[in-house]
């Protein structure tokens, strides 16, 4: 797809997405892009994380943003997890962070698993922080997960081989230790 074709897409995209999976940010409000990645991605015309999302998930626009931007691959994998995550209403960057923390790398990995065991996680992976006290309630937690288990996946790629996500976990699960979801 061409650039211009792919620009058109993503509007269509913004005008007419339910607002029922959109948590997603201008890249001026979120911590977790530095200011010259922030700089870097308006060069290339992507100013909030929904775009990016869309122009991260697979390895051909990858790879003309890394061109675009000058940002590694294995960088801009790291940011496409992370607003993977933006696709569920009431996760924001502070959240997502925490989730990254406590082995919820994307979408895939929220609808895999139970509200309890990821509020147990999620309070050993915020433990001394701030967030601590703003964990949600396991209700909040389970709408999460029943809301990720309606989305399709979009990254090409297993965010649990991106060396910088795994760095971020606390908690010293693993992926391979949770069981598969059964979806209707």
């Amino acid at each position: 797809m061409s650039r211009p074709t792919k620009l058109i897409a993503v509007l269509v995209l913004l005008l007419t997405a339910s607002a029922s999976h959109a948590s997603h940010y201008s890249l001026s409000k979120v911590d977790f892009v530095t200011a010259p990645e922030k700089k870097a991605f308006g060069r290339a015309g992507i100013h909030d994380t929904q775009v990016m999302l869309q122009w991260l998930t697979n390895q051909k626009d990858r790879t003309w943003v890394s061109r675009e931007t000058g940002l590694p691959e294995e960088r801009l994998r790291e940011l496409a997890a992370r607003c993977d995550l933006l696709r569920i209403t009431g996760i924001g960057p502070s959240i997502a962070d925490a989730l990254m923390k406590s082995e919820i790398l994307d979408v895939y990995d929220l609808a895999r698993d139970t509200p309890d065991e990821l509020l147990a996680r999620l309070k050993i992976a915020t433990r001394g922080t701030p967030m601590a006290r703003l964990l949600p309630a396991e209700d909040t937690l389970a709408s999460w997960i029943r809301d990720a288990r309606g989305l399709q996946p979009l990254l090409d790629f297993d965010p649990w081989e991106v060396e910088p996500l795994l760095k971020q976990i606390k908690t010293g699960r693993g992926r391979e230790s949770v069981p598969p979801i059964q979806l209707p």
